[in-house]
This record gives structure tokens, sequence and C-alpha cells, in this order.
């Protein structure tokens, strides 16, 4: 009986385990109910997911997280079907598209009475071809907002291209020999950026080699990289789609016998913490990102369109748009404190929004500006500890501290 007992409190705490694994729920609170979709589990959507939790705690948001596992687009459309068939339904449904299944998702949650709210990547041409943009033609659809991957991808091309003439890698009125990893076919952020890869290479100097799909998984970016690296001897810089496809071609390249940094430049999306590793040690050249923080900006807007203050009126529309920043070796200590979370917790989201007695009800700011005040307060929380952390230890080293 006892060893019965025993068997089934395991199983219970796996299921625990399990559970937890797969969903991240803001502490219960008075206000609006959201559910947040995230495209898969990487480490990338675990670092959104959990600046969300911070800010709806902040902003007395019930927040749920959902990962899709399978990381696929039914995968995710069965999850937001579970989601709209609930009984208690979500007050808001945040998700980022995927092709061939978000317009349904879109349709179902406007029919379900549930309002959305799409992050992080473009609208999909069929999607606006169908039913437009947000509050067109479906009501419930209120807003979008994603960073501008065309214009990361033209940067990500553009500071590969002036780091490769420091070097000596592309000289004077030379192009510069390069390969490209992208996405998923199925994903708009891997298709803006590489169109921004194409429009940057026909404006300067940059010669595109060979451009293959990598489907953001670091260990086919290695293989594919091993592969380009043999076709191409002569390719000086390693464009990338996101930063763990990034760190896969570094891996390839050192294994070719090559030094990233020095005879190869590799730069990706995503400021993940290995790859800002990989920035202080010289083997990535470039990170673009901030982004971790767009489904944060995504929550502060719904609060405040919920307690009458809309992101949107007939001079602003509602879909939202920022620039992602550039980490490198000159920023890249800054950018690392800025993504730990223990300094997301030392600062109230509150000081931006824009309802009476919670912030400050002033005009409506850009979402650029927005992601700009989120920088510098956490920058700010950062610079706070550091000196408390300073004052303890020289308070530490004074002549009574070795009689504690």
């Amino acid at each position: 009986m006892v060893h019965r007992l025993a068997l089934l409190l395991i199983f219970f705490l796996f299921l625990l385990m399990g559970f937890f694994h797969m969903v991240r729920v803001a502490q219960a609170n008075p206000g609006p109910s959201v559910v947040f979709l995230s495209p898969d589990d990487s480490r990338f959507w675990y670092l959104v997911s959990e600046f969300m939790v911070e800010v709806a705690a902040d902003l007395d948001l019930n927040l749920e997280v959902l990962f899709d596992h399978d990381s696929h687009r039914y995968s995710y459309l069965r999850i937001a079907e579970d989601v709209l068939g609930r009984e208690n339904k979500p007050d808001y449904l945040v998700f980022m598209f995927k092709e061939q299944v978000s317009t349904r998702m879109l349709t179902y949650a406007n029919e379900m009475g549930v309002k959305v709210f799409t992050i992080d990547t473009g609208v999909p041409a069929a999607t606006k071809a169908s039913v437009g943009g947000p509050r067109e033609t479906l009501p419930n659809w209120i807003g979008h907002l994603a960073p501008d991957n065309v214009g990361a991808g033209r940067t990500l091309t553009t500071i590969l291209e002036q780091q490769a003439q420091r070097l000596g890698l592309a000289g004077p009125g030379q192009s510069l020999p390069l390969v490209a990893l992208s996405g998923t076919l199925d994903s708009s952020a891997a298709k803006d950026r590489q169109q921004g890869l194409v429009d940057a290479a026909s404006a300067n100097r940059s010669y595109i080699l060979q451009l293959v799909d990598a489907e953001w998984s670091r260990k086919l970016a290695k293989t594919k990289t091993r592969v380009l690296l043999k076709r191409y001897p002569q390719v000086a810089a390693i464009w990338s789609a996101s930063d763990g496809m990034a760190l896969g071609a570094i891996d390839a390249a050192k294994q070719a016998g090559k030094r990233p940094g020095e005879d190869v430049l590799v730069g990706g999306v995503d400021w993940e913490p290995e790859a800002l590793e990989a920035i202080r040690s010289g083997e990535l050249a470039v990170s673009l990102g901030r982004h971790f923080m767009g489904g944060g900006l995504a929550l502060l807007l719904l609060h405040d369109y919920h307690h009458g203050f809309d992101f949107s009126d007939d001079t602003s529309p509602p879909v939202l748009s920022y620039q992602l920043k550039p980490a490198t070796i000159d920023n890249v200590d800054i950018v690392e404190k800025i993504m730990e979370p223990e300094h997301w917790r030392n600062v109230d989201f509150r000081r931006f929004s824009r309802v009476v007695d919670v912030g400050e009800p002033g005009a409506r700011q850009s979402a650029d500006d927005l992601m700009d005040g989120f920088t510098n307060a956490l920058v700010a929380a950062y610079s706070r500890s550091a000196s408390k952390l300073s004052v303890g230890a020289r308070a530490g080293s004074s002549p009574d501290s070795g009689n504690k």
C-alpha cells in the first residue's frame, strides 16, 4: 500500500512538472485575462514569455502562456482552437502568425468574441488578401505589433559589410561574398529578414553566393554551413536570420579550420545569451535584438486599451512597428544586463501606462519610443543594482566587518 502511494505521488509530481513546463501563469489578478500562444519552446520564446509575466504582474493582468512544443502550424492551430473552445474564454488572445493557419485563427477568434493582438512577424500576404488588416473586416482583431524584420535583414547585411571592410575581408570597391541561413518556409519573419538581405545586397556591395533554409535549427545550420563552406571557399561572411543558426554556423566554420571573427564574419538576430557570449569572445560579429520585449509591450497596449486608452485612432493605425538594435563588442555588456530577468523585476512597468492614476496619461507614444523607454528603464535598474552592490562591498571591507 505504501509502495502504491509512493508511485502515485511520483506520478502526480511528474504530471505537475509537465504542466508547468507547458504553461506559465502570472499571479491571479482582478484585471482582464490574456492567453499568449508561444510558437515554440525555444530559448528565445521562453525569454519573451518570462518578460511578459513580469509586465503582466505589474499591470494586474491574468496572463496564461501556452507553448507549442511541436513547433508546427497545425499544432499551433489546435492549441488556439482549444483555448477558443473553452467555456470561460480569455478576454484577449495574443499569438504570432504562422502561414496557412493564422487566418483561420483570426476568424475563429472573431466569431467567438475574443479580441486578438498579433505580434512579432509581418502579416502574411494571404491573410491581408483574405481579411485585410486589424479592424478592417474582423473587428475583434484589434492590433498588430512587430519589429521591422525587413529593416533588420538590411541592417545585419550592412553591419557585416562594414566590419568586413575594416578587417580587410572585402577591399574598397569589392563585393562581399556571403552565404545566408534563413528559417522555415512558413515564417513571415524569415521571409521578411531575407528580403532585407536581398535589398541590401542589391543596393550595397554584397554578393549572395547561396541562401538556404535551416529551419531555425542550430544543428541543421551547422550541417548546411559545412556544405556551403566546401562549395564556396571564398565565403567571407555568413548572414543568419537567427542567433541559433548563427551559432551553428560558427561551429561549422571552426570545424572547417576557419577563425570566426577573423577570416569569416557571422551575424544573427535575437540577442540570445549564448550569442552575446560569442560576441564577447569575438566569434560573432553582431546580433540584432530587443524584440524579446515585444510581448510585454503588447500587454501594455492591451492593458491601456482595456481601460479606455486605445493605441489607435484616425492618425495612428492599429499596426505598430519598431526597429531592432545591434549588439556588438562595443555595447554587449549593457545588452547582457538588459537580458537578465533579475533586473526586469526592478522595473515597475506601470510607469509606461497611459491609464489615469497608474502611469502618465499623456500623449500616445510610438512603439519605438516605448521600446526605448523599456530599454532605458532596464539599464537604470541595472545601474541601481550595481550601485547597491558597490556600496555593500565597501561596507563589507570596513575594519569592523571581520567581527560579524
